[in-house]
């Protein structure tokens, strides 16, 4: 097993192993046949110089450069160098962390590991937050962000101290989240997997309420303390409608089970919903009275013909279209496919509409965030981040609050595992 190992490392050449990248340092450095020293690292915001002793045995295949960007995390293999003499390497693609280490391994045709001492590099810069959220939202007036984790964990992060002030574990999975006033009181409904929906203080994060809806819930929204839920009913109206005040079902209706929909801007009540867990992806479209009686209901008229993504999608300041998925696709409120953004091979991650400036910040998985007009879809700017972006706000005269990960995740993915507030001006 371990030969085969060895075979398997002596034949993969990494990303990142290109000959302006390896070296032999000068002086010439020292050379032993049984052990590699790994040096001091030089490192710039950018890249990081690694440099070792020369392993000086006839059995050498070669060197795997190993880096880990958490303590108690496995080590990537990030180049492998094959010449024994070449025991220089520039990491150019250093991620946005705030802990590096790195190790030099020898490989034999005896199968043996010549393992060098670790070396750390650490930024303390760079504040890397342990959570893993599938959601977040942004309380502009407070500068706060929740972010919403599968598990059941809700944290507050304030923008004003830099540091999460407060945390809870709801003891269930929850679902896309939503926020109202009730008796003088922000609210935070959060959709739960037991059948209930849990009402929660903003601010402090305690339980105030709970209303039993009977199923598993994957989404609510509120307006005017009437709550809108996507159940797990499945074809026996999963969309139940509830008043916030006693509690009650007004009306149910809907066509799909578990699903996110959002309330469609300056309307009195439109939702826009897309599937979670139905291929291909569907949407609907529902328009409620003042009461939450249900007015209208219209089905998709292309069912999978063009993108959509329920985790995201984001709608116009009017109310009048919205964009989704990594392609940016748009469409009218009424489920009309218009356009694609002009993106190249550039996979969106996250939107956000600056509506006085009539612009639509894109974030991708290059590290950047890229600007279109709200008007025609031309391309006005790219802003190159630090790290890989997952969500965008603005936080008012400050610039852009960009929630971001330190490593490329799969798009398919519902979290990436830590988060990284950069602040753009």
């Amino acid at each position: 097993m371990r030969n085969i190992l060895i075979f398997f490392i002596s034949i993969t050449v990494l990303i990142g192993c290109k000959k302006d990248d390896i070296s032999t340092p000068s002086p010439n450095p020292a050379n032993y046949t049984d052990k590699i020293i790994l040096n001091d690292l030089q490192a710039t915001p950018d890249s990081v110089v690694i440099t070792w002793s020369i392993l000086n045995n006839p059995g050498f295949i070669n060197y795997t450069i190993t880096r880990k960007d958490d303590p108690a995390g496995l080590g990537t293999i990030i180049a492998t160098v094959y010449d024994s003499l070449k025991v220089k390497y520039v990491d150019k693609a250093i991620p946005y962390t705030p802990y590096l280490e790195y190790q030099i391994i020898g490989n034999l045709r005896t199968g043996q590991r010549i393992e060098s001492n670790i070396v750390k590099y650490q930024r303390s810069d760079i504040k890397l937050l342990k959570v893993s959220p599938f959601d977040i939202q942004f309380d502009d007036q407070n500068r706060q962000l929740y972010f919403f984790e599968k598990t059941g964990t809700i944290s507050i992060y304030s923008l004003e101290t830099n540091a999460i002030t407060s945390t809870i574990n709801t003891g269930a999975t929850i679902g896309f989240c939503d926020f109202g006033m009730y008796n003088g009181v922000k609210e935070l409904y959060v959709p739960r997997n037991d059948g209930w929906v849990f009402v929660y203080n903003a601010q402090t994060l305690q339980l105030i309420d709970q209303i039993n809806v009977g199923l598993a819930s994957s989404c609510v929204v509120n307006n005017n303390n009437i709550l809108y839920v996507s159940t797990s009913a499945w074809t026996n109206r999963p969309l139940k409608v509830y008043n916030r005040i006693t509690k009650s079902k007004i009306s149910e209706s809907g066509d799909f089970e578990l699903t996110r929909f959002k309330k469609i801007p300056n309307s009195n009540t439109e939702l826009l919903e897309i599937t979670i867990n139905i291929g291909p992806v569907d949407q609907d479209f529902y328009r409620f009275d003042a009461n939450g009686n249900i007015l209208q209901h219209l089905d998709d008229i292309y069912h999978g013909d063009y993108p959509l993504d329920y985790k995201i999608f984001e709608f116009f300041p009017s109310g009048n279209k919205y964009i989704t998925s990594s392609s940016g696709a748009i469409y009218s409120k009424n489920m009309v496919f218009e356009a694609t953004l002009p993106r190249g091979s550039l996979e969106f991650t996250s939107f956000y509409f600056d509506g006085p400036q009539q612009q639509i910040y894109c974030g991708t998985k290059s590290k950047t965030i890229e600007v279109y007009s709200e008007l025609n879809y031309t391309h006005i700017r790219s802003i190159t981040t630090k790290a890989y972006p997952y969500r965008i706000f603005k936080d008012g005269n400050n610039g852009l609050v960009c929630l971001s990960s330190s490593t490329k995740s799969d798009y398919y993915s519902d979290a990436p595992k830590d988060i990284i507030v950069e602040k753009i001006q």
